[in-house]
């Protein structure tokens, strides 16, 4: 349940803009999760570069 509150704050706080909230809500479960090791945002530019902003250090599969 800890997940799914953090994941209705995060829409909440997303004042119903729709990207911010994906964004938002993909951020967090990469904190989390480590989905882009797994490839989940190999087609994402938008996300690989959110995810660059916050860790320069990520080694991004669609810009090599």
């Amino acid at each position: 349940m800890k997940l799914r509150k953090e994941i209705e704050k995060v829409i909440r706080e997303a004042n119903e803009d729709r990207a911010s909230a994906a964004q938002a809500i993909c951020a967090m479960l990469e904190a989390r999760l480590g989905l882009f090791e797994k490839g989940w945002f190999d087609d994402d530019p938008l996300m690989q570069q959110a995810i660059q902003t916050v860790q320069p250090n990520r080694h991004l599969k669609a810009l090599a």
